[in-house]
């Protein structure tokens, strides 16, 4: 539901044995959907079609910006199912600040456990959203790359270099 703007709609249901839900009911309070949520679920239920069309439009979206994405420099795209793309980058700090300076807002996930180390979570959007944001990450990858090479003016020449050469770089 977040999609259609409804984050804060939570709605679940159980499917099972039926000992595990005599198992649940002994701890969910009475009444736990309350009136908003239930009246949102009922009209969602009465408009499928508009939830099938947009779930299409995520799907395309979100093939459209990881193609885009893994063509750019340094970056890794985990695999995804989801409105959510995990992707690796050569500094995940420097990438979350300039994308914040271009109005494009992600998470910086690196901190989060050591396998996310330099990662941040994109959110697939429009096409005009998507456009944004990869326009903000290769000018961020770009300034990576330009500080890289300000760093170690060797840095960019080796990478092209032969692994035999590279001895006498």
């Amino acid at each position: 539901m977040s999609r259609l703007g409804l984050a804060g709609i939570r709605l679940g249901y159980l499917a099972g044995k039926a000992s595990w839900k005599t198992e649940f009911d002994k701890v969910w309070p009475p009444y736990n959907v309350n009136v908003l949520t239930q009246a949102t679920a009922d009209f969602m239920l009465d408009h499928l079609d508009v939830l099938d069309a947009q779930a299409a439009e995520l799907r395309s979206e979100r093939t459209h910006l990881e193609d885009a994405i893994k063509a750019l420099p340094g970056t890794t795209v985990f695999p995804s199912a989801g409105n959510l793309l995990l992707v690796r980058v050569p500094d995940a700090a420097a990438v979350f600040e300039t994308l914040l300076t271009s109005r494009v807002l992600i998470k910086n996930v690196s901190k989060m456990h050591p396998l996310l180390a330099n990662c941040v979570r994109l959110t697939v959007g429009s096409a005009q959203e998507n456009a944004q944001m990869i326009a903000a990450l290769k000018l961020a990858l770009h300034g990576n790359l330009l500080k890289a090479s300000k760093e170690t003016p060797c840095a960019l020449r080796k990478s092209f270099v032969t692994p035999a050469k590279r001895k006498s770089v």
